[in-house]
């Protein structure tokens, strides 16, 4: 890749070292995990940045574990660590199903889930079973940590609450309560390495008929992966009957604002969106 010899790379070695690279305008450069995203894009044509910082690796990075009802996520954990996690599979179940999406085995080895999430595509295979969480991203710049909820970090198309000297170093996501079903669905043109069309995660949980908690989320159906806040409040206390899901799908179809483009139409978005929402809440 010729575009990229152009450009200054560096590799800092520990996490504060690569802080400190962000914190000045002159040593400031475009952040580079796995490169799955990026690399592509500039492949394509797209010009690289004058300046480059390697993160992959960085140990401060990495790791999954366990902490006060959370899991707790690394940004440079990658997406088939995330898929064979068993606390992840355990306690983030739509998670680990929207990780096993993510392109092929070898994207999964190489892509992380703070590229995936920093990237900000709409059609971001994490970002739906993420939000389902009420999770947090903790962001780091050499002046100390802040915390976004993942609600308020996706801000409008191909953006994310990040100021220019920060990087996202993990997430923290709280586990699904006992009794809470969660639930991943992805619809693409193919069956396996699709960019979606619509994509939808759920959280839920249903006690003596009703619906007893609620959090929805859909991918690919506007500028940014979003919850459905009216459906979660309007769902909660209502039967688990077909009268309810029926409503359901028509309210979450009605939620959404999608656009045409290469992959799908906006009425087609609109539909399958309901019918995704219906789907996962019966399951």
């Amino acid at each position: 890749m010729k575009k990229l010899e152009k450009s200054d790379c560096r590799f800092p070695s520990t996490l504060k070292e690569a802080l400190e690279l962000l914190a000045n305008e002159s040593t400031r450069g475009r952040l580079l995990a796995g490169g799955s995203d990026l690399m592509v894009q500039w492949a394509a044509g797209m010009e690289p940045p004058p300046r480059v910082i390697s993160i992959k690796g960085l140990k401060e990075l990495q790791g999954i574990k366990e902490d006060d009802g959370a899991v707790v996520i690394g940004a440079g954990v990658t997406h088939a660590h995330i898929r064979s996690s068993k606390p992840v599979q355990k306690h983030l179940p739509a998670l680990a199903a929207a990780a096993a999406t993510v392109g092929g085995p070898q994207i999964q080895a190489l892509g992380t889930i703070g590229g995936n999430v920093a990237n900000a595509s709409p059609a971001g295979d994490l970002a739906p079973a993420l939000l389902i969480t009420g999770g947090e991203a903790v962001v780091a710049s050499r002046t100390g940590e802040r915390t976004i909820p993942l609600t308020k970090f996706f801000l409008a198309y191909r953006r994310i609450d990040l100021k220019p000297d920060e990087m996202i170093v993990r997430f923290v996501l709280p586990k699904r309560a006992a009794g809470e079903i969660e639930v991943f669905r992805k619809l693409g043109t193919r069956a396996a390495q699709a960019i979606s069309k619509v994509m939808c995660a759920a959280r839920f949980s249903v006690k003596a008929g009703s619906f007893e908690t609620c959090a929805v989320a859909l991918g690919s159906v506007g500028p940014t992966t979003v919850r459905l806040p009216k459906l979660e409040e309007w769902i909660i206390g209502k039967s688990a009957s077909e009268e309810t899901l029926a409503e359901v799908e028509k309210r979450a179809s009605d939620e959404v604002s999608p656009i045409d483009d290469i992959r799908s139409t906006a009425e087609y978005r609109k539909w399958v969106s309901g019918r995704l929402v219906r789907f996962l809440l019966e399951s």
